[in-house]
């Protein structure tokens, strides 16, 4: 799934209404985040994220602990393990050292994934990547 298409099941990750934490550039946050809606980094988390929505980690924002949401799009950094339960996506800059489990699960070409993947609940489909 491309990134186009979760941004569209997750409107709020992009617009950036009430509803979304978002932690800035240059922003350290140490501790936990807790949230309902979708969480969108840019600046370092130091500490546990949950959400009920999307965890958008950006092209150089760093996030350190674990992750539990809905969906996680990583364009950034994650040291830590993710747990979704829809989808995770790694983009091709993004970095994870931690296991990763959800139901679908997709990592592009260029990602640094180092950790365990467990797909859980949903059953693998083959398909044919399109190259450009």
């Amino acid at each position: 799934m491309s990134t186009r298409r979760l941004l569209d099941r997750f409107p709020e990750a992009l617009a950036c209404p009430e509803e979304v934490t978002v932690i800035g550039p240059g922003l350290v946050l140490q501790g936990e985040i807790e949230a309902d809606a979708s969480v969108v980094v840019a600046g370092r988390v130091e500490g546990p994220i949950r959400s009920g929505g999307l965890v958008r980690v950006i092209h150089g924002a760093v996030v350190q602990g674990p992750i539990v949401a809905r969906a996680v799009m990583v364009e950034g950094a994650v040291d830590g393990p993710i747990e979704v339960s829809e989808q995770f996506e790694l983009a091709g800059s993004g970095r994870v050292r931690g296991d990763v489990s959800g139901p679908r699960i997709a990592v592009s070409e260029g990602a640094y994934l180092k950790g365990k993947v467990r797909a859980t609940a949903a059953p693998v489909r083959r398909f044919r990547e399109k190259r450009r």
